[in-house]
């Protein structure tokens, strides 16, 4: 292996997740251009029957093309909408179908979902960042290991929440893996945390933090726009 095979192996993980971020961008202007009438004047608002059926159509049509993709959607600041009729517009792959998902979004109840102070939403909306969150166990949804992706939402002027999807980790770690294989044995994608989001060998297994570089080993950063990984790898494969 050389100094060029990191740097390829590099630039392909970097285009693979530069890709991703820009469908969901893709994704965010077209299921924003719904809510224009919808979020005219001031808050709170309210997402209409036209406007949801619409989104419900864009984001099947999403998810339809993107198999190892969970869950795809609209997450708004909560504050910002009517709260009798407050919603998360979600859908989730369900088979070979496509199911809407529903949240309960009652302060008062004792399943209330929390989401704003998850990092996904704070990254999103917050910080107004690409953020990619995770993995971590989807205990509301497929009750299996995923990534979040999100992006800011702005329907006009006004930021209104985030875009968002749920990849499945097997789906990541099928792709990631063989980016990875060329570096050889120990190689791994690191998130913000340094936290491993996949690696090639049993130390570097999903989910290790990697608080202290350890001996042998060299860091890259990846050139993507918004979002923090980094290329781990043995200097000694070099």
């Amino acid at each position: 292996m050389t100094n060029a095979t990191v740097r390829d192996a590099a630039r392909e993980i970097s285009a693979w997740a530069d890709g991703l971020f820009h469908g969901l961008e893709d994704l965010e202007r077209k299921l924003s251009a719904h809510l224009t009438a919808d979020f005219a004047g001031e808050p709170p608002f309210e997402v209409g029957r036209k406007a949801r059926a619409a989104l419900g159509v864009d984001v099947a049509d999403f998810l339809g093309a993107h198999s190892g993709f969970d869950g795809a959607g609209l997450i708004f600041k909560l504050d910002l909408l009517e709260p009798s009729t407050a919603r998360i517009e979600w859908w989730i792959t369900d088979g070979d179908d496509i199911a809407r998902r529903d949240f309960i979004l009652d302060r008062s109840s004792d399943r209330f979902y929390d989401y704003e102070y998850l990092e996904w939403f704070e990254g999103g909306f917050n910080a107004g960042t690409r953020t990619l969150a995770g993995p971590y166990i989807d205990h509301l949804g497929v009750d299996d290991y995923i990534v979040t992706l999100t992006v800011p939402c702005h329907v006009g002027d006004r930021r209104v929440g985030v875009a968002g999807i749920d990849i499945l980790m097997n789906d990541v770690e099928s792709q990631l893996i063989r980016m990875l294989a060329p570096l050889g044995h120990g190689a791994a994608l690191l998130s913000r945390h340094n936290q491993v989001l996949v690696g090639n060998s049993g130390e570097l297994s999903t989910g290790v933090r990697i608080a202290v570089m350890p001996p042998g080993f060299s860091r890259l950063p990846l050139e993507v726009a918004g979002v923090d990984l980094s290329l781990l790898y043995r200097d000694d494969e070099s």
